[in-house]
């Protein structure tokens, strides 16, 4: 009788851990979703201000994941150019070593077109000395990653208001897409998730009830909590193929390979301030971000 009663015990908990494991496989990682990895994982979430908001917020929205763990370490004012104010490959190798994370997602740029420090030849921003001299350091944080066996996804800067800062910031995105295409990683375009069908600023979007609520912040360049989750209805499909499929880096120069971001997101009309919209679904020095 005890026999049988440990048997039927046992069996039951196999049962609810793996209803656990299959409502994660089922459903994904999305926000307010429950469930459980098919190992434990850690997410190191780097980046300027954007994800100073964002990374927070998927603590919250992803809190239901039991062994899900995300570590958010993003930095006022901080980007790739300006290594004398804020160091992020040191920073990005300090936690690799002492968090040891799966992942690494990591949202910069917005903060970077300014003069490369340490590298008086780089010429002016947009150059292509610079644009060069710029793609070695995004080359640089996916090598570093992927040496510590994490996978590695970028976020490009989003459409900002200001046109003449936008235009560096699309060649900044352009220069991302390149780079992670060569290397085999994810790039999630945030600049398709939050514009028009023209790549235009969007203030506001209205949502599947109807309502119009604002994406951006009045300094026309941080994100409100809606707008968040319009970016991570591009992030969260790409994050959870790997940490649902997880299997280490192999080498510094293999990544989980796909490009994810273009195109349209279900669910969410984006209005910019001339009124036209897209359907989609849901220091001084450096600039301060």
């Amino acid at each position: 009788m005890k026999r049988n009663l440990q048997w039927v015990c046992k069996w039951v908990w196999m049962v609810i851990c793996l209803t656990g494991v299959l409502q994660a496989e089922e459903w994904g990682l999305k926000p307010g979703g429950k469930g459980k990895l098919p190992r434990a994982q850690k997410v190191l979430l780097a980046g300027d201000s954007l994800m100073h908001s964002l990374g927070p917020q998927l603590c919250t929205e992803l809190g239901g994941f039991s062994n899900l763990t995300l570590i958010p370490i993003g930095k006022s004012s901080t980007g790739l150019a300006r290594a004398d104010f804020y160091d992020w490959p040191r920073v990005l190798e300090e936690h690799l070593r002492s968090d040891r994370p799966q992942v690494v997602v990591m949202w910069v740029g917005t903060n970077d077109p300014q003069p490369i420090y340490n590298m008086p030849s780089a010429g002016e921003v947009g150059s292509e000395t610079w644009q060069a001299a710029y793609q070695g350091k995004i080359a640089e944080i996916v090598r570093l990653s992927q040496s510590y066996g994490a996978h590695f996804v970028l976020m490009g800067p989003p459409v900002l208001r200001s046109e003449k800062t936008d235009e560096k910031l699309a060649m900044i995105n352009r220069l991302m897409y390149r780079v992670c295409r060569r290397a085999g990683v994810p790039f999630i375009d945030t600049r398709a998730a939050l514009s028009d069908t023209k790549g235009r600023y969007c203030p506001q979007a209205r949502m599947p009830d109807g309502s119009l609520v604002p994406i951006r912040t009045p300094d026309g360049v941080h994100i409100t909590a809606e707008g968040n989750r319009i970016v991570m209805k591009y992030l969260l499909p790409c994050l959870g193929r790997i940490v649902m499929k997880y299997t280490p880096v192999a080498s510094p120069t293999r990544g989980s390979r796909g490009i994810t971001g273009r195109g349209s997101v279900r669910g969410v009309t984006v209005r910019s301030g001339n009124d036209r919209s897209y359907r989609g679904s849901t220091t001084k020095s450096p600039r301060r971000r």
